[in-house]
């Protein structure tokens, strides 16, 4: 992995065909889609970040976290 890749992104800026570089070093698997989810106008319903990966796997995370990306060709 080219660890000069890695980018600081925050979450609701996550991209297709990225992979997340996990606090461990892991990886995810690559991102196919990432959906807004939440309704703005409901004070309840705070606003998250669904992330749909290329094995059909999804993780939710709240708005403004700051996680780490890397292009899926970058991490091989």
């Amino acid at each position: 992995m080219d660890e000069s890749k890695i980018e600081n992104v925050m979450s609701e800026l996550l991209g297709e065909g990225y992979r997340i570089v996990r606090d461990n070093g892991e990886l995810s698997p690559m991102i196919e889609w990432v959906d807004w989810a939440g309704d703005p106008d409901d004070e309840d319903d705070e606003e998250r970040v669904e992330v749909n990966f290329a094995d059909g796997t999804m993780e939710t995370y709240p708005m403004g976290v700051e996680l780490r990306q890397i292009w899926h060709e970058d991490a091989e």
